[in-house]
């Protein structure tokens, strides 16, 4: 008896001890994210800077938060694999380029929003989703960002990285993989990234 009781004082300890580490974990993502977002408001309040020094100072702030590989990857769905390593790297730089104009486009629309943090949603260990409102004068615009934890750390990027962004429930990466899908039910791989191209 003394035995099973010592086992469940050691189960329930060790459980705690994990409930501890995942939430210093969250809170850690939470405070760097924050950070990052910071920073981006005051290069964008900069008003010495032109447009394309602002830009050009958010996407490296940005970058190493993100991992635009495993978003190109995802978007494209089983045809990925079919894709040769050299425009495999083609794709990836094509869709990272995408999605920095996109976000550029974006911050030319800013007028004083800020970013706060709803909940931390962790459904796994290596997955973790902040759920933020963007919020302005007259509206709350709920954004959740998606992050993982991949196995292997890569020097010039973050531990936590985001693969997928939703804005009112509409996920960024599944909205793109459905549009890549429909392109390539007539076109080519080779056709889509020519268009990407165009756009760049």
């Amino acid at each position: 008896m003394k035995n099973i009781f010592k086992k469940i004082i050691v189960l329930c300890l060790a459980l705690l001890f994990t409930q501890n580490l995942a939430a210093d974990e969250q809170s850690d993502l939470k405070n760097r994210f924050l950070d990052k977002i910071n920073e981006v408001i005051l290069i964008v309040e900069d008003k010495k800077l032109s447009k394309d020094e602002r830009n050009r100072n958010i996407i490296r702030v940005l970058t190493p938060m993100f991992d635009f590989e495993l978003m190109a990857k995802l978007s494209l769905g089983n045809t990925w694999r079919e894709l040769s390593k050299e425009n495999a790297q083609k794709f990836v730089d094509l869709y990272v380029e995408r999605m920095k104009q996109s976000y550029s486009a974006k911050i030319d629309a800013y007028e004083d929003e800020k970013v706060e943090v709803k909940k931390i949603e962790q459904p796994q260990s290596n997955r973790i989703a902040l759920v933020t409102d963007l919020v302005s004068k007259s509206e709350k615009l709920e954004i959740v960002y998606k992050y993982h934890k991949p196995k292997t750390k890569t020097s010039s990027k973050d531990e936590w990285l985001i693969y997928d962004v939703e804005i009112l429930g509409v996920s960024i990466l599944k909205t793109d993989r459905a549009q890549f899908k429909e392109f390539l039910q007539t076109k080519s791989i080779i056709e889509l990234m020519d268009a990407l191209a165009k756009q760049s």
